[in-house]
């Protein structure tokens, strides 16, 4: 396989003191030559009082999804546009499905705590009309699959996806949503959610400057432990400092084993107080990733040069 993967959720502080469980949920897939990793966030408000079931549904529908949506693509193929936005449309209706199910199944009663909390009005929406039920367990869905010599990022939703190139930089490749501010996120449980997803694909030609050395996935409880002003910068530092540092200096197992049992319950309790996912595609040529990252440092040296040469220059010119 071309990537160790990695996926980790951690209990928020904020649940976990009012009794409510992880609202997050994440997992890895490997099948055939396919790699794939996701991660899901329920809402945890009053009214998405099933919103840990939620998430759990999206990443296993997705992981579904995935092992059709693969079957049909031939080695070497490229990803379509159809193709993708098909593989979008077939996760939201049947996640969809899966929750319409699970409340059949499981239909809310005054015994279950956390719908003694949701609000008259959602009660009775989830009374009169299925088109609601979805409500109740909304979250976002944020997922990575690799196949041949591309990988496909789909998202719904808050989070991040930050992509360590061989080049030694950073990018964000997915679309900005103008929608996702503050506390406010798209879902999975919007009515229009299948015109709300939004992706990317990224070539991974071995000798691409621009194939990725590591993709990281985020929830925003992960992002919430940094400053709002310049989000992305703060996150491309936490990455290269503590988590491909510690991947070269310690190796791969040793890396994922302290961001599972330290690294990430750490976070929550002195960072965002919420629950954390964590998923991360890494090469497994560790040659590569040093690599990646002494360019990373070289150019940084040089950003560093020629910003206290200008600094310099304009001091002298007063």
């Amino acid at each position: 396989m071309r990537f160790k993967t990695f996926a980790a959720s951690v209990h928020g502080k904020k649940y976990f003191e009012r009794g409510l469980p992880c609202q997050d949920f994440s997992s890895e897939l490997e099948f055939d030559s396919v790699q794939a990793i996701a991660i899901a966030d329920g809402h945890g408000g009053k009214d998405y009082f099933r919103s840990d079931t939620g998430a759990r549904l999206a990443v296993k529908v997705a992981f579904e999804q995935t092992k059709i949506f693969c079957k049909n693509i031939s080695a070497g193929e490229n990803f379509s546009e159809n193709g993708i936005k098909n593989f979008e449309f077939k996760i939201l209706e049947e996640w969809r499905a899966a929750v319409k199910k699970h409340w059949r199944e499981n239909p809310p009663s005054d015994d279950e705590l956390r719908w003694q909390n949701v609000s008259d009005k959602y009660k009775a929406r989830f009374a009169s009309d299925e088109k609601y039920i979805p409500v109740a367990y909304g979250a976002t869905l944020l997922c990575a699959v690799s196949i041949g010599s591309q990988v496909l990022i789909v998202q719904i939703g808050d989070g991040s996806c930050v992509v360590f190139q061989q080049s030694g930089e950073f990018k964000m490749p997915v679309p900005p949503d103008a929608e996702n501010f503050a506390n406010v996120t798209t879902s999975l449980c919007d009515f229009d959610a299948d015109k709300k997803f939004r992706h990317a694909v990224l070539n991974c030609t071995e000798d691409s400057p621009l194939a990725p050395a590591a993709i990281f996935l985020s929830t925003d409880g992960l992002d919430d432990c940094y400053p709002i002003f310049e989000n992305d910068k703060w996150l491309y530092k936490f990455y290269f400092d503590t988590i491909i540092d510690s991947m070269i200096c310690n190796g791969l197992s040793m890396t994922a084993q302290e961001i599972r049992a330290e690294l990430l319950p750490y976070m929550t309790e002195h960072g965002s107080n919420d629950d954390i996912s964590l998923a991360y595609f890494v090469t497994n040529d560790l040659n590569l990733l040093l690599h990646s990252r002494t360019v990373f440092l070289a150019d940084r040296a040089r950003e560093k040069f020629f910003s206290r040469w200008q600094e310099e220059r304009r001091k002298n010119h007063d």
